[in-house]
Formats: structure tokens, sequence, C-alpha cells
């Protein structure tokens, strides 16, 4: 059979296992699935270099469904090319399954990273890229290209409507992006909401552009190689029909659904299937797509013989590789590292940066806040070095360093206000979902802001990323706490993690015993507990001494990780917290401490509302985070039968 002619019948057969496929689940979204077919296929079997001796070889090249819920156009070919059964073709949507509605790195592992909220697989491929490029320049030798690989991006109308989309595409390094652009959405015509000129706006971004105006494999697969001719990021903008051959064609409704058995037959019969039978599928296309499976595996053995030569002349830079490859990272961490005392615990991150520049498996930087958060390095990555400058682009940050991860296994840290934390919740939670573990260093903590007013001041977000499952956050209190939050974050491998610092002076403590809690002032025969966390654990502290003047006994517990402790028996009664009352202060408006009421009477001072336009010191007495307004609050609630 001639190209042409396979190529064709491979398409087609893709569309009808899809279409299959989501006929048997009872839903899926069909439109993107039939209709990106060509795309994907000339992407994954005659392009994507990828092996299944090794599904995770670093070099590979990567490919991301940005769209993640056109899933069954990616299932399809994967199934042809022998790494779906079509058993898991008929588990789509099951529980456990490898064909999940959108692609999940943990249930199918030839998936490169977890989609589906829109917009997000753009951004880490963005971040994917910046790892080729930084891997390439430290690894790569004359003759040897150890990291060549390319980033393949498949993405819809809808995920160019998504903010962190467009931030990551002005930040883009080298990335080959295409979109399915069939102007039709779920409610509307893409044109109805979005009237950008695509191929202009992203020439204006340094892109290279090619606009193809059929769904022609031969036109889309000219392209791909044209693009990787460039020494530019290329756009390939791709027109489809949602639905082809459906009666759901070209309109919203083509968007998802399934098709009844008649509607199934007279689809497979205008894609020129011969077999009408569900999951029944031509021999000559599955022979034709396991060929080209083998010449991929073909292709990873060279790496693997080049990479053998490349340890014995390099064995330095091998060593090095290949603890990164194994996620084999250990960073070791000692008091020495940190010279301040008595500062604000951003300062801290001074000093661990520094002592991190000289380490090859991370890096990162802020959202043009290095200068306030502290957290950035001396070298930007475009000059050698491991500074990333994010611009002002919270939710493309991190989720460029989601990808980054998922790509190299480098670790990543990025920075900006805690109050502005909440531009980045969506990449937070995927990459919870993804057990990436990013650090997040989040400044500025409290209502000690101060004069830039209510926008800047958070008392809600601690709430917020303490709620996310798989995502645990460290408020410091001084040197020793913050460097056991880097101690902690960098030494897992499998969480998020935020380290939530402060921009205001904090008292000196040096007890950090690498615990989620600790006893930070000790009192023997004591009336209650107090507990809390970072910027407030001094006043705490003075409570405590103000508290012996009324005849009450306080010992002091800094906790700098309520999660951990909240799931802590043991920790909790070692801290005799089931002993006594407790009392906690904390500037935000987190009622997980009251978790601790099952193990004796709480009560609180926590964050009420939105901060004021004054000093830090001002709205902290306006709020009640005070000696005076706690002491007499602390009597009351001990004094409450």
């Amino acid at each position: 059979m001639i190209e042409k002619e396979i190529n064709k019948q491979v398409i087609a057969t893709m569309r009808g296992i899809a279409i299959d496929g989501i006929n048997n689940a009872k839903g899926g979204h069909m439109g993107m699935a039939i209709g990106a077919a060509p795309i994907s296929y000339s992407i994954v079997a005659k392009n994507l270099n990828f092996s299944s001796k090794n599904p995770k070889w670093i070099n590979r090249d990567k490919f991301i469904l940005s769209a993640g819920h056109g899933s069954m156009c990616y299932y399809s070919i994967m199934h042809l090319l022998g790494l779906l059964t079509i058993e898991d073709i008929k588990s789509h949507k099951k529980i456990n399954s490898k064909t999940p509605s959108h692609p999940e790195i943990d249930k199918f592992k030839y998936v490169d990273a977890s989609t589906g909220p829109l917009g997000q697989g753009i951004a880490m491929g963005v971040g994917m890229a910046i790892s080729q490029k930084y891997l390439a320049k430290r690894y790569n030798k004359k003759d040897f290209n150890i990291i060549d690989h390319y980033v393949y991006v498949l993405h819809g109308d809808g995920c160019m409507q998504e903010g962190v989309a467009l931030e990551a595409i002005a930040l883009a390094g080298t990335i080959n992006l295409i979109h399915d652009f069939n102007e039709t959405q779920i409610d509307s015509k893409s044109y109805e909401v979005n009237n950008v000129d695509f191929i202009n706006y992203f020439k204006a971004n340094h892109f290279s552009t090619f606009d193809i105006m059929s769904d022609s494999f031969e036109e889309i697969n000219n392209a791909i190689q044209e693009a990787k001719k460039s020494n530019k990021p290329s756009y390939i903008r791709v027109h489809t029909t949602i639905a082809k051959n459906t009666p759901y064609e070209n309109i919203p409704k083509g968007h998802n659904g399934y098709l009844n058995e008649n509607e199934t037959i007279e689809f497979k019969k205008k894609c020129d299937l011969n077999n009408l039978i569900p999951f029944n599928y031509e021999n000559d296309v599955y022979d034709y797509c396991l060929q080209l499976m083998k010449e991929k595996n073909l292709n990873y053995d060279n790496w693997v013989n080049l990479f053998s030569k490349y340890k014995k002349l390099f064995p330095n830079e091998y060593n090095e590789l290949k603890q990164l490859i194994d996620n084999d990272i250990h960073f070791e961490f000692s008091k020495e590292i940190i010279k301040k005392t008595n500062v604000a615990t951003r300062d801290y991150c001074t000093e661990i940066l520094s002592y991190l520049e000289s380490s090859p498996y991370i890096i990162g930087g802020s959202a043009d806040l290095k200068g306030s958060t502290k957290i950035g390095f001396n070298i930007d990555l475009k000059d050698g070095g491991k500074n990333i400058k994010y611009g002002i682009r919270e939710f493309a940050m991190s989720a460029i360093n989601n990808g980054i991860y998922l790509a190299s296994n480098l670790r990543t840290i990025d920075s900006t206000f805690l109050a502005f934390s909440d531009y980045a919740k969506g990449a937070l939670r995927l990459g919870a979902i993804m057990n990436i573990p990013s650090i997040h260093v989040y400044s500025h903590d409290s209502y000690q802001v101060g004069g830039d007013g209510p926008t800047h001041q958070p008392y809600d977000q601690l709430t917020m990323l303490r709620a996310l499952d798989n995502f645990s956050v460290i408020r410091p209190c001084d040197e020793s706490e913050v460097l056991y939050a880097f101690n902690y974050a960098l030494n897992q491998n499998d969480k998020q993690i935020a380290i939530i610092t402060a921009r205001q002076n904090l008292h000196s403590y040096n007890m950090c015993d690498n615990k989620a809690a600790y006893v930070i002032k000790k009192c023997n025969n004591f009336d209650i507990s107090l507990l809390a966390s970072g910027s407030e654990v001094s006043l705490a502290y003075e409570l405590a001494n103000d508290l012996i003047n009324k005849n009450i006994k306080a010992q002091v517990i800094s906790v700098p990780i309520l999660q951990d402790l909240v799931n802590d028996e043991n920790l909790i009664k070692s801290l005799n917290l089931d002993k006594k009352p407790m009392f906690v202060i904390e500037a935000a408006n987190d009622y997980m401490w009251y978790k601790l009421s099952k193990y004796n009477k709480i009560e609180s001072h926590f964050a009420s509302s939105f901060g004021e336009s004054t000093s830090g010191e001002e709205i902290y007495k306006l709020k009640g985070f005070n000696t005076n307004y706690l002491l007499e609050k602390v009597i009351s609630f001990l004094n409450d039968k």
C-alpha cells in the first residue's frame, strides 16, 4: 500500500477507535478526538521520538495534549502503536483505567503531563522547553548531543482564551506549538468570544508561524519538518472541523457527547472504514504502526550507546546527569549556612539561595520580585545560569515550573507576595495532583505588609493553600525554621511546598527541632498552651510573659506546619496539647486549627477581614494582635466554664 493511502487509513482508524471508545463510555469529547486525529498522528506516530523500552527517557520528545478533553485522539494512536490494549480503549473513563477522560500521568506512563484545565498545558510545555535548554547547555559536549529533544503542545481554541497560556507564550523559549483551530467551543463559536489574530500574535512574540488551511496530514507533517529547522519557537495553526463526519459536524454540540448505533455506522462509512463492527480494525494498520514503534525504539538504542560513550569520556557530567535521571538527589543543610539573626524571615532566603547556587539540580526565580522576596539566582538562564525571570506572571510561573520538573526532575523554586498566590492557584492544584515537589516562597505574610493596603495584605491565602491536598504550607518564625523549611521541601519528592516568609524583622529563638510543632517556651505545670505560626510566635511569647502577672502559666508552641501537626496524634500528645486548654494566634482566617479541638478546649484569635492602608503595627493593633487585647481574651476563655 502506498504511503499516502496507509496514512489516510490510519487516521480513519484512529477516528473509528475514538468514537467506539467514547460510545462505549456513554460520553466523551468526540469533537476534538475526531477532528485532531491527523494532527496527533503526525506528531505522535511520525515525529515524536520516544521509546517503549523507557517511557520516561529523559531525552524523549515531549508531547502535551493541552486540550486534554481530546484524549481519545491520543489514546487511539497509542493503541495502534501497541501501547494500549483494546481493553484499555473499552475502559475509557472507568476508574483506575489507563484511559481516563483527561490524560493523567499516574494512569498511563506515556502521558507527559496531566491536563484538562485549559491553557496550562501550553505553560507546562514552555517549562519543558526551558528544562531542555538548561540541560543541553550544561551537559552537551562536542559530538555528544545528549539532550536535543523537541517539545510539542497540541491545544484548541479554548486554551488560547486562558491567560496562563498567553502569559507563557510571551515567555516562551523553544517550543513547537500546534493549534487545533476549529472555531467551535462548548457554548459558542470562538470568534464570538475571541477576536485575536493568532498568526500575527505569535509573530509579534517572535515565533515562526505556519497556517494550515485543512486537516491534510501531508501539510501538517511538512509544517512540523519546517518548524524543526527554525531557531525560534514555532506555532502551527491547523484548520480542522469539529466532530467531522458526524451529524454534529462544525457546531457546538459536536464538542462532547457520543453517537448512537446508526450514527456510528454512517460516521465510519464517511471515514471510508470497511469494518463497521465496534473495536474491530484492519490488521495492515496495526502492522504499519507497530513498525513505526520499532523505529522509535531503534532511536532510543542509538542514544543509549551514545550515553555509554559519554560516560567514559565525561564521567563527572555523566554521574551528575544520572543522579538527575534517577531522581536520586539530596540536599545537605547546616546551621552554618545562615549568618544573620533577628531579621525578617525573607532575608534568610538570600543566604539559602546563595548556598543552592552551586547545585545543578534546582533552578527558578520570582515574579519580578527578587529584590522583595529575596528569591533568585545570580546568573540568568539565558546567560548559562539558573535564574528565570518569569515577569509578573504568577500563574504561568507556577505552571512552567510544573513542566520543568515533569520533563527533567529538576527542582524549581518560585516566588511572589502571599496575597498574589491566588493568581497561581490553578497551577498549584494541578502540581499537587501530579505529585510535583515545586517550592513556592510567598513573602509579605500578613497585615504587617502595612502601607500597601488591603490589596497586598493577605489574610485568607493560608486557608486556601492549606486546603489543598498534597500541598504543605510552612510558615517559619526565625532562621532555624526557615532552614528546616528548605530542608523539608527539598528532601521530599511528591508534594508541593509553600514557604511563607515575613517582611518585618522577627525575634530569633533558634530552637527548631525539625518537627511540625515544638515547644518554644517551656513551662512546668502550665495552665494553657499558646500556639502560633510565623510572625505571631513572638506575640504568643510576649503574651505568655504577660500572663504570668495574672498568675496564669503558659507554654508556647511554634507550629511551622499546621497540616502535619493536626494529623499527628503522637506529636500532639508529646506536646501535652491534650492536657490543658489551647489558644491559637494567627493573622489568617484558617479554622484548620480547630481540628485540635477533639483533644481539648480551644479558642483562637484570627484575622477577621481585609486590612487597611496604614502601618503594619497599627493594623495589628486594630485587629487585636496585641498583648493587651489578647490577655483579656485568654483570661475570659479560661474563666468560661
